[in-house]
């Protein structure tokens, strides 16, 4: 919870929890994007638990079972001046990408239903049909959209993006469980839930998410960075690539590496804020400093004849700017 409610006793219950209000504390000194999407995750299951007009036939569903299952989304502070739109049947225009939104903003439940639609200030109700193999045990007394079906759902009603950053984090988290045998399940899987959402709207975006998803990214941001390089045409990807030196030391191992046009290999590393928290001083050095450690890694590629190009998050929602920094390093794209 981040504020106190003298109108709502079910709020009251939970301002007293010490590591909600830690959490709040922490972020007002910190700023850390990771604090923040962590709060809004815990703000969210606070709404799902105290909301009381769950429907017989109600599934808990969208970015609502996304939370319930640990999912991250492609979209938590982006650039504002980023857009990607749709429009609806009445041609209105509309932000189709999902995101958890800002700590202490009004959070809303979204459930599928077989017989009704409604949206109000508290919930969004989508109509839709889903089997029992689409759901999992209940949650708090009510059903919930399994995972790979919440993976496809966010494709069907956000974007492409927001489908493959799902699909990519169930794949590794799979392979990281099960290994090789459990990615594939889990892509087994969740080719059935495409098959099952046949003819629904938005399942064209799914089927394009699953395909491009690896299970190798280790981030959101590795995510989005393969999308665009997807987008750009750019061939032959390899992911999480050990590097080691002449001796066959290990230098380190990298986001990506592609072939440029002149047959250079070029290392694309994904930087992200956090990664680097707590160290902007510049008198802070040594090997317990994340930043000297990724330039003495970046020098010995150099030396090795590799390129480097570091990519910020920023960067991976520019496209023009993402291009221009990939052919600085004769990528084609």
């Amino acid at each position: 919870m981040t504020r106190r409610c003298g109108r709502h006793e079910d709020f009251q219950t939970a301002i007293d929890d010490p590591t909600v209000l830690d959490l709040r504390s922490s972020l007002a000194q910190k700023k850390s994007i990771a604090d923040s999407e962590q709060l809004r995750r815990l703000e969210h299951l606070s709404v799902l638990d105290a909301y009381r007009f769950y429907k017989p036939d109600d599934v808990i569903g969208g970015t609502s079972a996304a939370i319930i299952h640990g999912i991250p989304l492609s979209r938590g502070f982006p650039p504002q001046r980023t857009r990607r739109t749709r429009t609806d049947a009445a041609g209105r225009e509309y932000d189709a990408r999902l995101t958890l939104g800002a700590p202490g903003s009004p959070v809303r439940v979204e459930v599928w239903n077989v017989r009704r639609t409604y949206t109000s200030r508290w919930v969004v109700r989508r109509q839709a049909e889903l089997g029992d193999t689409q759901r999992t045990p209940r949650w708090q007394g009510v059903p919930v959209t399994t995972a790979p079906r919440t993976a496809i759902d966010l494709a069907r009603i956000g974007t492409t993006l927001d489908g493959l950053v799902a699909c990519d984090w169930l794949l590794a988290d799979a392979a990281g469980r099960h290994g090789h045998d459990g990615r594939q399940r889990m892509r087994e899987r969740m080719a059935e839930a495409i098959n099952d959402c046949s003819g629904l709207r938005g399942v064209n975006r799914a089927r394009a998410a699953l395909d491009s998803a690896t299970g190798s990214s280790e981030s959101v941001s590795e995510s989005i960075a393969l999308h665009r390089m997807n987008e750009l045409g750019i061939e032959d990807i390899r992911q999480q690539i050990v590097i080691r030196d002449s001796e066959d030391s290990v230098i380190g191992r990298v986001d990506f590496l592609v072939v440029a046009a002149d047959s250079t290999p070029v290392v694309i590393e994904v930087d992200g804020a956090i990664k680097y928290s707590g160290y902007h001083s510049v008198g802070t050095a040594g090997a317990d400093n994340p930043l000297f450690r990724e330039k003495k890694r970046e020098d010995a590629l150099r030396r090795m004849g590799y390129r480097v190009v570091r990519l910020v998050w920023a960067d991976l929602w520019d496209v023009s700017r993402l291009r221009m920094l990939l052919r600085e390093a004769h990528i084609a794209c």
